[in-house]
């Protein structure tokens, strides 16, 4: 024993300092409540904002919840206050939140830590590192604009080209921003940004969204089967919800890459006010003036070119640019009101005029020149842009009862000027002096004002409906115009729409069965008709791991954005409201079924659908009777039929070092109008097979990103021959002989895009590689028509998309 006393100290000490590395001993939680409901917001730590569509269950059971747009969440007969709620929420940590025996269930606020790398980080395990989550609901996909800045990108990180690496949705469209859903076009998808419809998504030609991810905290696409909630479209929804700017402290940051500037500031005011505000520029760097090069068409004429008797003086003019502008008040008077207001404005202005200024030449009286001078102006501008807001007021009554209120103003504009202006002097300072316009001009302008109100109430724990009542005032005008004279289509288009709808969510056989039936009803005030719109869905989930799920329902779509064919110049649109028998009221039937499986660290998802669709509408001046008169729109609108038929499927790697997705889809589109043949043809959006591979790797600070993707060509018109038609006036005039409808394919669209991204304290240096592999995808095909002396030819030339692309992002915050 007296050999032991003098190592008893150490012992003692050794012992202590293990046991505080010891968990503590489990104490025994006695409930104190039982069947409770359970109320809270789940908000992110770091700013204090709401988290929307967050995902709250109660452990051990199937009882779920989603968060509300402004965070908030109910529980009902929550089993007992010794329960443990499992919160998560894409690009956030997860947490268990157990309830405090005898302690008030309600109001409470759970609070999410983002998924980042910090610089006193050594190792996360076991977290989420998703760029984007296939949620529970059918067709649904959720993606979180903070984790963009893993993929590659081309001057921007960009929300909209995110959302085309999914499954079911086109990424072979360089072109256009707009999402191309399950065989349907970007006009078939409704865009909503903080409650307000945004009609325009294309920045610079449309390489890239009109949606600067720094305002952006959440974004929801529905591939279809969506509920009685949304309408107005035939394909998909995706939903934006903006940032409210932190609650806790100042903080600003911002972008600079090779194309633009984008800068963002938040800031608390007292405790009920949050403000944010984000804006982007572009700049002329090398990056945009590329871009601007690869999809302007028409080529700039040389100057100090010399010509008849003299030399021509050339003057040009390239002044283009895009911005966009984001701002967002919100005021929180009590803990159950909050007040918002959301602003936007964007857009593009892309201006490639030139001026000649032409030398006199040609003999005339008195030995003077017949032609005393004159000029050549050439307009080549483009401008087009969206502005929008909305004032939101939601209340939270009671513990089953929400409410959202909202009025809203969008208004789109579209103009483009591509014409020539000849000025001829002959005869000296007091001759003649003659003008002559041609080209074509278009002008698209529509205003949206629109005021709604939604309403949840959940009766029980198995149930909860959802209904509302909008109004909307629509106003389009649409002018298309050639050689400045002949105004080929005219129109000024006015209705309005009120529409009610409810739905009802049920879950029945212990949780386990989740129908919902729903009708939606509009009064459409062109064609004075009521549209009923039901709509059902289901999931059944068969253990922890496999869910079924299915969906059927009707839509209607009353404001188009209708297809100008143009087939030697490539394909325009504009939008209209329809209802007239020249552009009737577009409807669909959906029709989906599939099947998941999914484990804690991998996702496999199929989905099978099926569309069926009437009132396709294309523009095109190829049947117009007589040359040279004004036409009529019943002489140029053409309306049909049209099926989509396809499979999604996506495999996904949700966590640890090496995440990542492989998407499938096969798709099918139709369309049959009887003026283009007496057989059903593919439409232009059909890409039947579409493989994209998604993957990124974290290690350290470093970030590694990769995606590949493959496209079967898209349908075309060429153009088989031309012929010449004299005029009355002597003159003759050559008219081009097109082929069926659709008829011939582009080549494969292939892309391989790399990025390399390292994180430090509060920032990041990306590098990324667009089409490493510099494959020359076609765009679309122009047709040119060449004199040679008394003959013409016919030249085709492949418009292809953009080579090998390189760019390099710097990114730093405050916090």
């Amino acid at each position: 024993m007296t050999k032991l006393l003098p190592v008893l100290p150490l012992l003692l000490t050794t012992i202590l300092a293990e046991a505080q590395d010891l968990p503590p001993m489990r104490t025994k939680r006695v409930p104190q409540q039982r069947n409770l409901t359970v109320t809270g917001r789940v908000t992110d730590a770091a700013t204090a904002e709401n988290l929307p569509f967050a995902y709250v269950r109660v452990r051990n059971t199937r009882q779920i919840a989603q968060t509300n747009v402004d965070g908030f969440f109910t529980l009902l007969n929550v089993p007992s206050d010794t329960c443990t709620l499992e919160v998560s929420y894409i690009g956030f940590k997860d947490v268990a939140y157990p309830l405090v025996p005898g302690e008030s269930a309600k109001r409470l606020s759970i609070e999410l830590d983002p998924n980042r790398t910090d610089l006193q980080e050594v190792q996360v395990r076991g977290q989420k590192t998703e760029v984007m989550r296939a949620a529970e609901t059918i067709g649904l996909i959720q993606l979180t604009p903070r984790n963009l800045t893993k993929l590659p990108n081309v001057g921007e990180r960009d929300p909209f080209r995110a959302l085309q690496l999914m499954p079911g949705v086109s990424a072979a469209n360089e072109s256009s921003a707009g999402l191309y859903v399950r065989g349907g076009t970007p006009d078939q998808t409704l865009v909503l940004l903080d409650g307000f419809t945004v009609y325009q998504v294309d920045h610079l030609y449309g390489f890239f969204s009109a949606f600067n991810y720094n305002a952006l905290k959440d974004i929801q696409l529905q591939k279809g089967g969506f509920g009685a909630k949304y309408g107005g479209r035939l394909s998909g929804v995706a939903e934006m919800t903006g940032k409210e700017g932190s609650r806790k402290a100042i903080n600003a940051g911002g972008d600079v890459s090779a194309l633009s500037v984008n800068l963002f500031a938040e800031a608390p005011v007292g405790n009920k006010v949050s403000v944010l505000v984000a804006g982007r520029r572009s700049f002329q760097g090398p990056l945009y003036t590329k871009l601007f090069d690869q999809f302007q068409t028409t080529q700039a004429v040389q100057p100090q070119r010399r010509g008849r008797g003299g030399l021509l003086s050339t003057t040009q003019t390239v002044a283009s640019y895009f911005y966009d502008f984001n701002g967002r008040v919100t005021y929180r008077p009590t803990d159950l009101d909050q007040v918002t207001l959301s602003v936007y404005n964007g857009q593009d202005y892309l201006d490639n005029g030139q001026s000649i200024n032409l030398p006199a030449f040609g003999r005339g009286g008195g030995g003077q020149p017949a032609v005393t001078g004159g000029s050549l102006t050439n307009t080549d501008l483009s401008n087009w842009g969206n502005t929008g807001a909305s004032l939101k007021w939601s209340r939270r009554w009671s513990d089953r009862l929400y409410t959202n209120t909202l009025v809203s103003f969008s208004n789109y504009y579209s103009q483009r000027n591509i014409s020539n202006q000849v000025s001829i002097q002959r005869g000296g300072p007091n001759g003649n002096r003659n003008n002559a316009n041609f080209g074509t001009l278009e002008d698209n302008n529509l205003v949206d004002q629109s005021v709604k109100t939604d309403l949840t109430w959940q009766p029980s724990a198995t149930q909860q409906i959802e209904a509302g009542i909008q109004f909307s005032k629509l106003a389009i005008d649409y002018a298309y115009k050639q050689n400045d004279t002949l105004t080929v289509l005219g129109k000024n288009d006015r209705g309005n729409l009120l529409t009610a709808y409810v739905s009802d969510r049920l879950s029945l056989l212990d949780n386990r069965l989740t129908v919902t039936p729903g009708l939606r009803a509009t009064q459409y005030g062109v064609t004075g008709k009521l549209y009923a719109e039901p709509r059902l869905s289901a999931a059944y989930k068969v253990n922890n791991q496999v869910r079924l799920k299915a969906a059927v329902g009707q839509y209607y779509q009353f404001i188009k954005q209708v297809t100008r064919e143009d087939i030697s110049q490539g394909n325009r649109t504009f939008w209209l409201l329809s209802g007239t028998p020249s552009l009737p009221v577009a409807s669909a039937w959906h029709y989906i079924a599939g099947g998941s499986y999914e484990t804690a660290g991998y996702l496999f998802d199929v989905e099978a659908y099926a569309k069926d669709l009437s009132g396709v509408t294309e523009y095109t001046l190829r049947f117009a009777p007589q040359i040279g008169r004004g036409l009529v729109p019943q002489e140029t609108f053409f309306n049909g039929t049209g099926t989509v038929r396809g499979v999604d499927v996506l495999l996904q790697k949700k966590f640890g070092a090496y995440t990542g997705w492989i998407g499938y889809t096969y798709a099918q589109a139709k369309s049959n109008i009887a003026q283009f043949g007496d057989q059903p043809y593919y439409a232009n959006q059909d890409v039947r097979h579409e493989l994209k591979s998604i993957n990124t790797f974290r290690y350290k600070r470093l970030d590694l990103a990769a995606t590949f993707i493959y496209a079967t060509g898209k349908p075309y018109t060429s153009i088989v021959g031309e012929y010449s038609v004299k005029l009355l006036d002597g003159t003759s005039k050559t008219f081009t002989n097109p082929s069926a409808k659709n008829a011939n394919r582009f080549p494969d669209y292939q892309r391989l895009d790399l990025s390399a991204t390292y994180n430090f304290g509060h920032g990041s240096l990306g590098v990324s590689v667009f089409n490493v592999l510099n494959r020359q995808n076609v765009w679309y095909k122009k047709f040119t028509s060449v004199q040679d002396g008394g003959d013409s030819q016919l030249v085709v030339t492949d418009v292809t998309y953009l080579g090998l692309t390189p760019n390099l992002t710097f990114s730093y915050r405050l916090r």
